[in-house]
């Protein structure tokens, strides 16, 4: 299905199921599949969304609105449309950022909880801050951003998943040099005052080899207070989900009902 923005671009969405909303979002370059096993499992008693952010996936392709800030609008504007409320959100990689991007516009009223997976709420290293980026810092980053990013997982993608994704990258390429901006502009993002300010429920997934985040750093999420909790999964870089997807839903699941 698509859905046209205020500002005219065509998005792709799929929606099944019923029940509680669940919206899951996608990284940097992403699309819908990645998402498969979660939307296959969950549909049975969720109403589970799933979208391509403009210039991703089955979605047009622009060259303005590339920003955090716009994707964080485009969702949020699909979801009035779909006439979603208080919808549990999930957001892998660059689509954790997006969805803090919605609590800061939006507030944590919007949301009933939210799921961030493998993402640091500030990619830059600096004044104390260790869980980044790679060695991403100041002094350093356009050499860091600028490399492609490659081998996010650890593990096998689960075939079905990697067949259904890699398709539609062959039918709908994502150009990288195009949306080199939104890159930096996801990159120089600090979250933390957002988190800090959350008052519903925020789980970290995060994927123990992750090769983009340091799993031993990652306890500096603990100073987000009481409303977050941290999970690890073993066996899995950037892309937990799609890796070890059972392990992944069993913790989500969990996660929704409490």
């Amino acid at each position: 299905m698509f859905f046209k923005t205020k500002d005219q671009v065509s998005l792709y969405y799929d929606d099944v199921g019923e029940g509680q909303p669940l919206v899951f979002l996608t990284g940097f370059s992403g699309n819908t599949e990645i998402w498969f096993r979660q939307r296959e499992y969950f549909k049975k008693n969720f109403r589970v969304i799933t979208l391509d952010y403009r210039n991703h996936g089955r979605s047009d392709r622009v060259d303005y609105g590339i920003r955090i800030n716009k994707l964080a609008t485009d969702v949020v504007e699909l979801l009035g449309f779909m006439k979603v409320k208080q919808p549990i959100i999930v957001g892998n990689s660059m689509g954790g950022s997006v969805a803090l991007n919605i609590a800061k516009n939006e507030g944590w009223q919007f949301f009933k909880k939210m799921v961030i997976v493998d993402q640091s709420p500030k990619m830059i290293h600096e004044n104390g801050w260790n869980y980044g980026f790679k060695d991403l810092r100041r002094d350093n980053f356009f050499n860091v951003i600028s490399v492609p990013l490659k081998h996010a997982n650890f593990s096998r993608l689960d075939d079905e998943v990697y067949k259904r994704s890699k398709a539609v990258d062959i039918e709908h390429p994502f150009s990288n040099g195009a949306n080199g901006d939104l890159m930096t502009d996801h990159s120089l993002k600090d979250w933390r005052q957002v988190l800090k300010d959350s008052d519903k429920p925020v789980l970290f997934i995060l994927g123990e080899q992750s090769p983009f985040y340091d799993i031993n750093d990652s306890n500096q999420l603990e100073q987000f207070g009481n409303n977050v909790e941290i999970k690890h999964i073993d066996q899995a870089g950037h892309l937990p989900m799609a890796e070890q997807p059972d392990r992944f839903n069993e913790i989500l699941l969990q996660f929704i009902k409490e």
